[in-house]
């Protein structure tokens, strides 16, 4: 029995050196991995200071490139800066205009070597990303008759202005106030042109062109629309011989005005909403319908020999796309659709498809 016991204490004295030693090996082998850890951390750290040396005695330098959808559209030096411009220059432009921007496609960063002296991109990416945004503008539109006229910035400014048009024309009493939000860009580029300014001309005409439409129908005891052209009105071998429609004229060919951002390029004549509009030549209807290019309501003529004739803005349309017309048949009716802020007749000439002076032909 004693030697049993002995022998039990042998054993267990045994066992337990055995766990004290894979203690100790555990223990070590931690110790070696925190250590081969830190020698790692220590090299990497090295290698970098090493490569950054490198870097500036080459004359290479490390940025970002910036991807947008897969592709690359630039360099940039302070990833975390360029996130800041984008939220400045992008998302919060500088437009009161501006209800929302939303960024469709997030750029993406990936560290590059680059030469030092090659300059980063950052204000063309703006530009792309800008161009690639979804961005809704808010306006205030001016109505007259439920049909907006003009647009402006502001709340204040649309109830200001809509209490001076009523004020000064009365007899239009239909002036109202609404909201209007777009996000196509050049829809919200023709609401900028279409100003209170504009609107007021093209009334002031329109009074004044039923003021003459009224003596002439005094004197001459009748309510006819067209004029006889001046002789000599040959176009190519077409014969103009009867003006569309009688009015004043509110804008000229060739002229300037802040509701365009190009040269006009026809003739508009303030008449009365439903004034009927004539063909000035013979030919054959090759459009009549809706145009959104800005011409609203549109009909075109071809008389022959690249000749064509334009009758924008109407409001009502009387022919058909295919049928022949005789000079002074009526094709349409005056109205204000379109990019428009008043009633005329916007009428142009064309010659090849460019357009040429119509008051070298009618209105002289």
């Amino acid at each position: 029995m004693k030697l049993l016991k002995i022998y039990g204490i042998i054993l267990n004295s045994r066992i337990e050196k055995k766990g004290v030693w894979k203690l100790i090996l555990s223990n070590r082998l931690k110790n070696y991995t925190n250590d081969k850890r830190k020698l790692t951390a220590i090299i990497s750290i090295a290698i970098m200071i090493i490569l950054a040396i490198i870097l500036i005695k080459c004359n290479f330098k490390i940025a970002y490139k910036v991807t947008v959808d897969g592709t690359k559209v630039g360099y940039v030096t302070d990833k975390n800066d360029f996130t800041c411009m984008i939220s400045n220059k992008v998302l919060n432009q500088d437009n009161k205009n501006i209800e929302l921007v939303v960024l469709n496609e997030i750029p993406k960063y990936s560290i590059a070597i680059v030469n030092k002296n090659k300059k980063t991109d950052e204000e063309s990416i703006i530009s792309i990303l800008k161009l690639k945004a979804e961005t809704t503008y808010k306006m205030y539109a001016i109505t007259l008759n439920g049909e907006d006229k003009a647009y402006v910035d502001t709340l204040d400014e649309a109830k200001e202005k809509m209490s001076e048009l009523a004020e000064k024309y009365k007899e239009n009493s239909e002036f109202a106030v609404r909201e209007v939000y777009t996000d196509n860009m050049l829809e919200y580029k023709n609401m900028k042109y279409a100003t209170t300014t504009k609107l007021v001309r093209d009334l002031d005409a329109e009074i004044e062109a039923k003021k003459e439409a009224e003596k002439s129908e005094k004197k001459s005891g009748t309510s006819n629309n067209t004029k006889v052209a001046s002789t000599g009105s040959n176009v190519n071998g077409v014969n103009f011989t009867v003006a569309p429609v009688s009015g004043r004229i509110s804008s000229r060919y060739g002229a300037n005005e802040s509701i365009r951002n190009h040269t006009h390029k026809g003739l508009d004549i303030a008449a009365s909403n439903g004034t009927p509009i004539v063909a000035a030549a013979d030919g054959v209807v090759t459009y009549a319908q809706y145009n959104s290019g800005g011409y609203g309501n549109l009909v075109k003529i071809s008389h022959g020999n690249g000749v064509e004739t334009y009758y924008g803005h109407c409001s009502k349309l009387y022919v058909k796309v295919g049928q022949s017309v005789k000079a002074g048949d009526t094709i349409a009716a005056v109205g204000s659709t379109g990019n428009s802020t008043g009633n005329h007749l916007h009428f142009e000439i064309r010659l090849n498809d460019k357009q040429v002076n119509p008051q070298n032909y009618l209105y002289k």
